[in-house]
């Protein structure tokens, strides 16, 4: 196919028309992506220049010996590149091929700036590079900027790391929490999940897929309702499958709003934030609380489903640390929890977004749950929940030293545990 063949197909694609036989794959506001034969086309959208970059990245690590997808023809806007046939995306199980591939990319000095799974293909037994447009290349790749990609690359593998990239364990982390930041901030901002939202003159936003007259009328109906909760930080109220909570301050709402979603996008499982406009918040209804559970069915329950608490606390915590989150008030009523279930957690109000969490605050957390489970639960399940903690968590605490300091702290709060 010739040069202005590919530039009418890519025209068309870039008008929102599909060609006929051309098949679209991916289309969003910055680029169109389609497969028209045995060709491949990208058209860039909103940055039309990254077209030439990637033309000039493709060519110039072809000429250095590595394997990248053919460039047929490039224009403005667009490149066409040859379809990989017969290629399969690339997998973690593929990583003894993949190190290889990448440390021989480096020595070839090219840096790929955005390296993840995605963005490599097996065919053969050759690992191809795809999305050039941010390679850069240097006669020599320092020490440092090799093991930052790597990191960068080890994240998209997911948990755990593997033991042959655990030196690049700092870069892992970085990127994790860069964008663990990144979809976090989404929720303050429209985007593909989010959407401005106003209820009685306040202003806020609300999940794409939740119906905004639905969420007004739901919230109307509570002018006059008696709240189920009570306290200092506001009042809590029921409508349909909701809870709503009505903060005393705006920015508390906001911060809570905020800490829901960024928990979610953590990884960490919640009773779903939904909607907030000003001082109102509107999540998911889990149900009654841990604390409720415990209450009213601990007692009945078998030694099985006892143990499957404490592990499942373990984990929850030991996860909330891993990454870098302190929950300030993580009692167990702002925990929800069934057997056979994945903890929820309520009330994100106090949720706190880091690098790490101090051993003093996680001291603190694994106090607040173990004070906040009556006397009615017995040693053995606590005890079974540090020691999935310290299992899970990474931290290294010397056990004997953490589980007196715990104890200490749970004593000291005189909740509803008072020591065993």
């Amino acid at each position: 196919m010739s040069a202005d063949s590919f530039a009418r197909l890519c025209a068309e694609l870039g008008a929102g028309v599909t060609p006929p036989g051309v098949e679209v794959i991916k289309r969003n506001r910055a680029r169109v992506i389609a497969r028209a034969g045995d060709a491949l086309l990208k058209v860039y959208l909103e940055r039309p220049d990254t077209a030439a970059r990637e033309a000039r990245a493709l060519a110039r690590a072809s000429a250095a010996g590595i394997a990248v997808p053919e460039l047929l023809h490039a224009g403005p806007n667009w490149t066409a590149t040859r379809w990989q046939a017969g290629a399969r995306p690339a997998t973690r199980a593929d990583l003894a091929l993949l190190r290889p591939a990448l440390d021989d990319a480096h020595r070839r000095g090219m840096l790929h700036g955005d390296l993840h799974l995605g963005n490599l293909l097996v065919q053969d037994g050759r690992v191809i590079f795809l999305d050039l447009q941010r390679a850069r290349f240097l006669p020599w790749i320092p020490a440092l900027l090799r093991r930052r990609e790597l990191g960068f690359f080890a994240y998209s593998l997911l948990d755990p790391l593997p033991a042959e990239l655990a030196h690049v364990r700092f870069w892992r982390d970085r990127r994790e929490q860069s964008r663990w930041k990144s979809r976090t901030r989404r929720c303050l901002r429209e985007s593909g999940g989010f959407v401005a939202f106003e209820h009685a003159g306040e202003s806020g936003f609300r999940r794409r897929d939740v119906d905004a007259a639905e969420l007004g009328a739901g919230l109307a109906a509570l002018r006059g309702v008696t709240p189920f909760k009570t306290s200092s930080g506001g009042e809590l109220y029921r409508t349909g499958n909701w809870v709503a909570k009505r903060f005393a301050r705006p920015a508390a709402a906001r911060r809570a709003w905020f800490g829901g979603n960024g928990l979610e996008a953590r990884g960490i499982a919640t009773c779903t934030p939904l909607a907030w406009a000003g001082r109102w918040l509107v999540m998911a209804d889990g149900g009654a609380t841990l604390s409720d559970w415990v209450d009213t069915d601990f007692a009945k329950c078998t030694e099985f489903e006892h143990d499957e608490l404490a592990r499942a606390l373990g984990s929850l915590l030991a996860r909330l640390h891993r990454r870098g989150v302190y929950h300030a008030d993580l009692k167990a009523n702002n925990v929800v929890w069934r057997p056979g279930e994945e903890p929820h957690l309520l009330d994100y109000g106090r949720v706190h977004f880091g690098a790490r969490v101090s051993r003093r605050r996680r001291v603190k957390n694994l106090a607040q749950l173990n004070a906040a489970l009556p006397d009615l639960v017995p040693a053995r399940p606590r005890e079974l929940a540090l020691a999935t903690y310290l299992a899970e968590s990474g931290t290294g605490d010397e056990p004997a030293r953490l589980r007196s300091d715990v104890i200490s702290a749970s004593v000291r709060r005189a909740h509803r545990w008072h020591g065993c």
